[in-house]
Formats: C-alpha cells, sequence, structure tokens
C-alpha cells in the first residue's frame, strides 16, 4: 500500500505534533533517546504530492528545510514547488511561509491556497505581509468542499472540520485521483463534534492519515488537555470499532506528540494500535496517487 512505482506519489513529509518529535524544550524520557539518536526523531507533520519534479505541499512547516532535503531524495533533479495547501493557522502548518522569504529562499510568486479568514490573516499580519509585498508567495483562497487541481490527473478538496480557530478555519483535504483518494485530517478537536461521519469517510476513501496527536487523555502531566481537545488514539479506536478488517487497514495515524507512547518502538501502546488493525504514519512514507 504504501510504496509505489507511479509517476504521482504522496510523500509523508512529517508525522509529528506541531513542537516536533523531540520536542521543544523537553528533557523528559518521552524525549531522551530521541535527542540522543536522531534516527528517532520525526518531522512536523505535513504532505507533498510529487508528480515528476513539481512538488505541492500540503502545510509548510518549521522543518520545512529538512522536508525539503527529504523531496531532493525522491526526485530526479531539483524538486520545483509548485503550490502550497495549508490547513490552517497554528505554529507547525504554515510557519515554514517564512523560508519563502527574502532572507531564505527568496522565492517568486508560489501559489498558497487558503480558505478566506487565514487569507485575510496572512494579508493583515507581518511578517506574512512582506512574502506579499515581495511577491515571494500569491494567495488563492479556497472554498469549502470545492476542488482545485494540484497537478494533472490529482486534485485537492478541502473541507472544514472542528478546531481551535484563534485565526482561521481549519480544514482537512481529499487528494484524488482516478486511481486512488487520500483522506488528511491531522488536526481535528472531535469526531462527535463534527456533523460528518468520520466512518463513512473512512470507507469512501482508499487512505486516511488522521489525527493521532494523543495516545490517551492521561499523558499529558503539565498541561490542562481540554485546553488543546484532539481525539485520542484510543478514543478513535473505539470510534472505529465498527470497522472492518479492510477498512481499518486504511488509517494510519499522524501528527503525534511527543508524549505518545505509540512513537517507542516496543511500547505496548504501538502494539495494542497494530493489534486493533491499525497504522502509524512515518516519515518517509510513499503512497501512490
Amino acid at each position: 500500500m504504501h510504496q509505489a512505482n507511479a509517476s504521482k506519489n504522496l510523500l509523508v513529509l512529517g508525522t509529528a505534533q506541531d513542537g516536533g518529535y523531540p520536542h521543544t524544550g523537553c528533557s523528559d524520557n518521552c524525549c531522551r533517546e530521541a535527542w540522543e539518536d536522531s534516527s528517532q526523531k520525526r518531522l512536523i507533520a505535513s504532505l507533498a504530492a510529487l508528480d515528476g519534479n513539481d512538488c505541492f505541499l500540503i502545510d509548510i512547516t518549521p522543518d520545512f528545510k529538512y522536508q525539503l532535503q527529504l523531496i531532493e531524495r525522491h526526485v530526479n533533479d531539483k524538486p520545483r514547488i509548485s503550490g502550497i495547501c495549508i490547513t490552517h493557522a497554528h505554529l507547525g502548518h504554515y510557519m515554514g511561509l517564512l523560508e519563502l522569504g527574502l532572507e531564505a529562499m527568496n522565492t517568486n510568486a508560489i501559489p498558497v491556497y487558503v480558505m478566506p479568514k487565514m487569507k485575510s490573516f496572512l494579508e493583515n499580519n507581518a511578517p506574512f505581509i512582506q512574502l506579499l509585498e515581495l511577491n515571494n508567495i500569491h494567495l488563492n483562497v479556497l472554498q469549502d468542499n470545492c476542488p482545485v487541481e494540484i497537478c494533472k490527473d490529482v486534485s485537492i478538496t478541502p473541507f472544514q472540520v472542528p478546531h481551535r480557530n484563534e485565526y482561521s478555519e481549519t480544514v482537512g483535504y481529499r487528494i484524488q485521483s482516478s486511481r486512488q483518494s487520500v483522506l488528511y485530517i491531522p488536526d481535528i478537536d472531535s469526531w462527535d463534534e463534527w456533523d460528518t461521519d468520520i466512518n463513512e469517510l473512512i470507507k469512501e476513501n482508499d487512505i486516511a492519515l488522521l489525527d493521532g496527536t494523543f495516545y490517551d487523555k492521561t499523558e499529558l502531566k503539565n498541561r490542562d488537555v481540554s485546553a488543546i481537545p484532539h481525539p485520542s488514539i484510543r478514543e478513535s479506536i473505539k470510534k472505529f470499532s465498527a470497522l472492518d478488517k479492510m477498512d481499518r487497514k486504511k488509517v494510519n495515524f499522524t501528527h503525534l506528540n511527543h508524549t505518545n507512547n505509540v512513537l517507542r518502538e516496543g511500547s505496548e501502546a504501538k502494539r495494542y494500535v497494530i493489534q486493533q488493525g491499525f497504522h502509524i504514519a512515518y516519515d518517509g512514507m510513499v503512497i501512490s496517487i
């Protein structure tokens, strides 16, 4: 399912929550091994649709420079950023835009696709204003449930989901071709707060990359988890309990917080997820589209 020889692929550029793994400022047991062994680190959650040397990003993270290196290993020549879709205005999902500015890549009019409130946020707040003034990026407005073609025979469709929308809407995306349909929802407050049946969506798509921020709600020792709501993986597994074996195999949990024990090889948490028929997404995972 994850490896393919087709010319168009979806590359998973990262699977960590916004603070990355190891996490900024954390020296506890959950991150210690990842600080000491760089092979265990995870980059911040995002995707790239690859078509030859063209790459279309879904979110652009603070880890963008490393993720561009990852893209380079999967294309034949220097990658060309053909466009960017952004899910929402939280740290890990759009701050990489600054790498496109005068002090770094100094790009020319890269199309950036955003919902209306996100467009207004970028247009009215520094330092993003400078990216627009210098024509490093060009903003294009997305509409809920309206597809946009990102390369030949591949479209992306945004749909709004409930989340902490302090500065923008929050969307998930369906990436679809005539061969395959991939669901991407890295952030959502709760499956039950959404007016869409997630189980039916999983059935309708071939692969689902879904919010797996926390394994359970007890893992944060010094934060009020209600202030940063996400469905835990254990809650999601319960929610998805009616899915058959084939539909469960479609689900890959991503956007993993540094406290999430599915990050640790051999952990009971990871074994449980696999035993229940689900998957944990990983950096560098390739999905044919």
